[in-house]
């Protein structure tokens, strides 16, 4: 289907830190892990997590390494052990893959975006959709590059490559799952301190009751209110754009996504004193 396209994670500065480390050094990571798993379940203890990256010379990292095991805990794992498999391919993605490739560029285009905010978003949507004459929610290739291309956004050969690659479909790259990864995503961690404040307007088959978050919302914490970069009212506007960007009915990744778009240069504390007092219970 249109929505079929894989998510591209966004990766914290810290997973970025060892991810870095982990290529300088050319880790092969997973023996280590394999030793503590016999069973191969592709799960290990936290504390076991911890004592694989010591192991490996990464415990300068000290209480950063209690976050990196948090943010890989497995959702599905019954004592909610770390999954290491996904830990190892995201540290040891080589820079030349279209994985990393477009991390790297998903990035450069939310730094280019978040002082346009929201508003960019859509109008990135519009450009695309001017290519998109029989209404069929795709692009070509190249129609792509060129909407990018009007909206000030510019990419490498080997990043078009990797946006065929991931995107494409017999050439054609369904483009709201394109600008949904620009709107970006966030890591398990965040994601759950958004769920926790917004929980009450939040359904059980996953939507969001948008009228009565907008009700609730407390522009004073959002983050563009508090640099000084939109006035109340246009971050009123751009909650509502940036959330509601599918042009469907907002469900919980809408809502986590428009945070990570709008939080990618927060610290923890920083994101989560926004989020938590953004909402008025």
């Amino acid at each position: 289907g249109k929505d079929g396209v894989a998510r591209i994670p966004v990766l914290s500065d810290l997973e970025r830190r060892v991810r870095q480390v982990s290529r300088d050094r050319r880790f092969q990571m997973v023996p280590f892990f394999e030793d503590f798993d016999k069973l191969r379940t592709g799960f290990c203890a936290p504390q076991v997590f911890t004592r694989v990256m010591c192991t490996l010379g990464l415990d300068g990292l000290g209480a950063d390494l209690d976050v990196l095991a948090a943010i890989y805990q497995s959702e599905t794992h019954k004592d909610r052990w770390v999954n290491y498999r996904a830990f190892c391919a995201e540290m040891q993605t080589p820079p030349t893959s279209v994985r990393s490739l477009l991390q790297d560029a998903f990035d450069r285009l939310r730094r280019e975006f978040t002082s346009r905010g929201a508003a960019g978003l859509m109008g990135l949507l519009a450009a695309l959709r001017d290519y998109d004459r029989w209404g069929r929610g795709s692009v070509q290739v190249s129609e792509l590059r060129a909407a990018a291309g009007a909206c000030g956004l510019h990419f490498s050969g080997p990043e078009m490559d990797a946006i065929s690659a991931h995107f494409a479909t017999d050439g054609y790259v369904p483009y709201l799952a394109f600008v949904r990864e620009v709107r970006g995503n966030l890591h398990r961690l965040r994601r759950q301190v958004v769920l926790e404040t917004y929980g009450s307007v939040l359904t059980a088959v996953g939507t969001v009751r948008m009228e009565e978050l907008l009700g609730r919302f407390d522009v004073r914490f959002h983050p563009k209110a508090l640099d000084g970069s939109l006035t109340d009212e246009q971050c009123f506007r751009d909650v509502e754009d940036g959330i509601l960007l599918m042009e469907r009915e907002a469900t919980v990744d809408d809502l986590c996504d428009y945070w990570g778009f709008l939080s990618w240069k927060l610290s923890d504390e920083q994101f989560q004193y926004c989020v938590e007092n953004s909402f008025r219970e």
